[in-house]
């Protein structure tokens, strides 16, 4: 019984956080990879992305500068509180957002990419919106 009161805990907590975190007005747009941000590069160590409009800079958190970055957009990220997904192509280590666009931080989407392994790995990442 006390295993099946923490498992029903944990779930209430887990959904309290997600709609906790979720901005009221968000929106979800499904339409098939178009919104959509595609990024490549080398990383070392941990770096966060800064992504505003159709604009994506490299913050170095630790480690070096990443290299061979590459990105194309298909569409800008939109000056609007948005939902936004990663789709890890490609990468050994840890990849989640950090922050969704919402107007009291200009609408900038962050995502960071911690490789936690020793040495350089390359990373492919898609993010949607």
């Amino acid at each position: 019984m006390k295993t099946v009161v923490r498992i029903v805990t944990s779930l209430f907590l887990l959904f309290v956080c997600l709609v906790w975190s979720a901005p009221v007005d968000a929106k979800w747009n499904n339409n098939n990879g178009r919104n959509s941000l595609d990024w490549r590069g080398r990383v070392d160590d941990t770096i966060d992305l800064h992504i505003q409009g159709r604009s994506v800079r490299s913050v170095v958190i630790s480690g070096r500068r990443p290299q061979n970055v590459r990105y194309d957009f298909d569409g800008r990220l939109p000056r609007r509180t948005t939902l936004v997904r990663i789709v890890v192509k490609r990468g050994r280590g840890l990849i989640y957002i950090r922050q969704l666009p919402k107007s009291s931080n200009n609408y900038t989407a962050i995502v960071r990419i911690t490789d936690s392994r020793r040495g350089i790995d390359n990373y492919r990442i898609r993010m949607q919106w």
